[in-house]
């Protein structure tokens, strides 16, 4: 079908450039009430995806104009030509400033091999399943729902400029709600867990973890009206805050004046009580579902550090945005490193804080630095007595608060994330629904 699609968009003299993109996803699907199977499914999906690049000049000023359409496997000539003369149409109204597309290179870093290509997709599923199910031994409380998700994909990406890679990765999703009960309402919570390798630790120990956090909360007391206190955030939260600093320093931001971070920026100020953040970005992170060794656009990855010691060292960029800031392209990457801190837990635990374990919501504005959280459980600690708590809200500015950042020296993963395990962040606003 690449080479049908070539041949049609060589007789296009008004195309500038093309890149094509060949997934072919194998799935199964295994869908639980409580323990019982209730649906079991699985698909194969086969699809390309084609972009057509048109360079024009107007006004004196280059532009590379670009749009793009799903060609079916089941399409015949035809259709496929309808279909690129409606695509090129359409990109010719797409005034983007020029930028070259990616160039072949001499060679390209393969992905490390999953286990799930070691064994049958309905093998995995059943020890996914057992996993899952492996600490579901509670009266009160257990999984009430799950679903989980295992894909082989098969990406090919093949481009106008020579570049034709190959890569092959495994996607493995689960969702699941987890319940418990005492005397008052039953408390509900949901958690998914995204992975590309088997891992029967994580697996238990994550559904042992909610329910945990479910029997918690439903014991739990009103937080109280702290105005500020020191906050520690742990688990998903870890993750989403640090997503400001990956959105911060990547070129497209930059461009689009959404970031005003510049090369050698000290970026938590000049005066840091705390830690100093570190970040490097790896296509090669072990059981990541970012994994890959080239990134959308074909362009092959390796390891980079964006950030050391609080200050931007470079910016993260695709080619086209590398281009339009004269810098040296990365790619795009997914997979996040943040170094650990000088502080261990116990040692962040010593004076009174809240801290955080799930929120109903916790929102990070990449823009502006803006945190908010509505707390689904917490603790808090008053110097004496340790508390489980729930409601209220945390909010914040990470510019404001980051020059005092603690960074645990324990880590955790979660999918495409490596960094701390917990972070402490000073003066943080917390809005209680108990008086203190």
């Amino acid at each position: 079908m690449i080479e049908k699609i070539k041949e049609i968009l060589a007789n296009h003299k008004d195309i500038s450039g093309y890149k094509i993109k060949e997934t072919t996803i194998h799935s199964n699907e295994l869908f639980f009430v409580k323990k019982n199977v209730d649906m079991d499914r699985a698909k194969r999906v086969h699809h390309y995806n084609l972009t057509v690049y048109v360079d024009f000049t107007e006004d004196g000023m280059n532009y590379k104009g670009s749009s793009n359409t799903d060609i079916h496997p089941t399409m015949n000539d035809t259709e496929i030509e309808s279909a690129i003369r409606e695509t090129a149409f359409a990109a010719k109204f797409v005034k983007n400033p020029y930028y070259p597309l990616v160039q072949p290179a001499e060679s390209q870093q393969a992905s490390a091999l999953s286990a799930f290509a070691k064994e049958s997709f309905p093998y995995w599923m059943n020890e996914i399943t057992k996993a899952i199910y492996k600490n579901d031994i509670y009266e009160k409380g257990g999984i009430n729902s799950c679903e989980i998700f295992l894909d082989k994909i098969e990406t090919r990406i093949v481009n106008s400029e020579g570049v034709d890679v190959t890569d092959t990765g495994y996607r493995c999703m689960i969702e699941f709600i987890t319940t418990w009960k005492e005397e008052g309402e039953e408390i509900e919570l949901y958690r998914r867990i995204d992975c590309s390798d088997f891992d029967e630790e994580l697996f238990a120990e994550e559904v042992k973890n909610m329910i945990t956090i479910c029997r918690e909360r439903a014991i739990a007391t009103s937080t109280p009206a702290l105005k500020t206190a020191s906050v520690i955030l742990t688990r998903e939260a870890v993750k989403d805050f640090f997503s400001y600093y990956y959105s911060k320093s990547n070129a497209a931001s930059v461009y689009n004046q959404s970031s005003t971070w510049k090369v050698g920026d000290q970026l938590q100020g000049k005066e840091v009580k705390g830690d100093r953040i570190t970040m490097t970005l790896d296509p090669f992170m072990k059981n990541s579902t970012d994994s890959e060794s080239f990134d959308s656009e074909g362009f092959p990855l390796k390891p980079v550090k964006l950030i050391e010691d609080g200050e931007l060292k470079r910016y993260a960029a695709d080619t086209r945005y590398a281009y339009y800031l004269g810098v040296v392209p990365t790619g795009n990457i997914g997979n996040i490193i943040i170094e650990s801190g000088s502080k261990t837990i116990e040692e962040l635990k010593k004076e009174p804080y809240l801290m955080t374990t799930a929120f109903s919501d916790f929102t990070v504005d990449t823009m502006t630095g803006d945190f908010c959280g509505e707390i689904r459980l917490a603790t808090y600690f008053d110097g004496r007595t340790t508390t489980p708590v729930t409601g209220g809200s945390v909010t914040g500015n990470i510019n404001e608060l980051h020059h005092e950042l603690y960074l645990s020296r324990e880590r955790s993963k979660d999918n495409n994330f490596e960094g701390p395990a917990m972070i402490m962040l000073k003066n943080v606003t917390v809005a209680g629904i108990a008086k203190d």
